[in-house]
């Protein structure tokens, strides 16, 4: 049955250039919808249309990299330049002022108070809030289709008192993971060898941790073309390396976040979309969604991986991934030795032996009984 739904649309509403910028939105690759989309497209102006008629609230989660753009434009009063970060950001504020979708920075804020300190966060969330006022969805539309590059979106709103660099519990145990993809992939040995230690790794000793599980099956890829997803890791300045991990457990920290957000949003009535303009991270969003076998909905795991390992590797690490996961609710599994204190020892001793390694002078100490 074909429903027929009508929308009166005020006779000053841009459609052709809402139309073009969802359309480049689309093509960015950077866009995620949480939910299965409609066969003309999530970003379709139809279908955000209809889902609204039918009751759903919208919202997208946008990663730092596009949160800061947005603050640094509103602070700024204009686009400094037009690299592809910068342009998604346009473009995502400018459709969601036109189409009424709400954007949810908190991990963002969280990580920027993590790396900078909370008056940093605070004043960053201000002005990203100026930028995301209502109201000024034609300024964003000319900055996002290049007709301006000054803009005037009023003050910051005042600081907030609350904490956002108080460690996130998520954030510590994707730490904890990422950590062990650094020192894994640090060590001798064959891309496969690795992703399957480290699968056996979360299942025996930690914890089956889909996301950080699937960003780490892409990075430890034989490919290489997602090694941007840790940068610096064998940076002289051991503190780059560090970072670089720091700023891993992140980005899998924002893919927790919205696989969590999207297994409630169905009781909620909403729906939400993943927003980054990395393309390595927007590489990983699909293997969310992907069933870990073909009898699932939607692509099985062993396609998608097919297209960064071999491909009888990839069916062979998304089995033994699917394997782990199905075992790990039996009773008669061993349970992992995860005490009190586990997360911070697992810190301190991943950051000492990456702290500790050098390109002539791999620690000599095992990783120990923790990583």
């Amino acid at each position: 049955m074909t429903h027929v739904f009508q929308v009166t649309l005020d006779p000053d509403f841009p459609l052709a250039d809402v139309e073009a910028i969802a359309s480049r939105l689309d093509a960015s690759g950077g866009v995620h919808p949480g939910f299965i989309p409609p066969s003309v497209g999530a970003l379709n102006l139809g279908a955000v249309f209809y889902a609204q008629h039918e009751g759903w609230s919208l919202v997208v989660l946008p990663d730092r990299n596009l949160v800061s753009r947005m603050a640094r434009i509103a602070q700024c009063g204009a686009v400094d330049k037009r690299d592809k970060p910068t342009q998604v950001a346009c473009d995502l504020m400018a459709f969601c002022q036109a189409m009424e979708l709400q954007l949810e920075p908190s991990i963002a804020c969280h990580e920027l108070a993590a790396c900078d300190g909370n008056a940093a966060a605070r004043e960053e969330l201000g002005w990203f809030r100026a930028a995301d006022m209502g109201g000024q969805a034609r300024e964003w539309i000319d900055l996002a289709m290049g007709r301006r590059e000054r803009v005037e979106l009023g003050e910051a709103d005042p600081p907030e008192l609350a904490d956002l660099a108080f460690p996130l519990r998520r954030w510590r145990r994707n730490y904890v993971v990422c950590l062990k993809i650094a020192v894994l992939e640090l060590q001798p040995g064959l891309p496969r060898d690795k992703a399957l230690e480290l699968l056996r790794w979360m299942y025996e000793d930690f914890q089956i941790a889909g996301p950080a599980a699937l960003f780490a099956l892409f990075y430890l890829a034989p490919t290489n073309s997602h090694r941007r997803l840790m940068r610096g890791l064998r940076a002289p300045d051991r503190q780059k390396a560090i970072a670089g991990v720091r700023n891993a457990a992140w980005d899998v920290t924002q893919l927790s976040d919205f696989i969590a957000r999207v297994d409630g949003s169905e009781a909620e009535r909403r729906r939400y979309f993943f927003a980054t303009a990395d393309e390595s991270l927007a590489a990983v969003v699909p293997a969310l969604f992907s069933g870990l076998d073909s009898a699932d909905d939607g692509p099985a795991l062993g396609d998608i991986l097919r297209r960064v390992w071999p491909e009888a590797q990839a069916f062979e690490l998304a089995n033994a991934l699917r394997r782990y996961v199905e075992a790990q609710d039996d009773p008669a599994r061993p349970q992992p030795d995860v005490g009190p204190g586990f997360v911070e020892d697992a810190i301190a001793e991943g950051e000492r032996w990456l702290m500790e390694w050098s390109p002539v002078a791999t620690p000599t100490a095992a990783t120990g009984d923790i990583l």
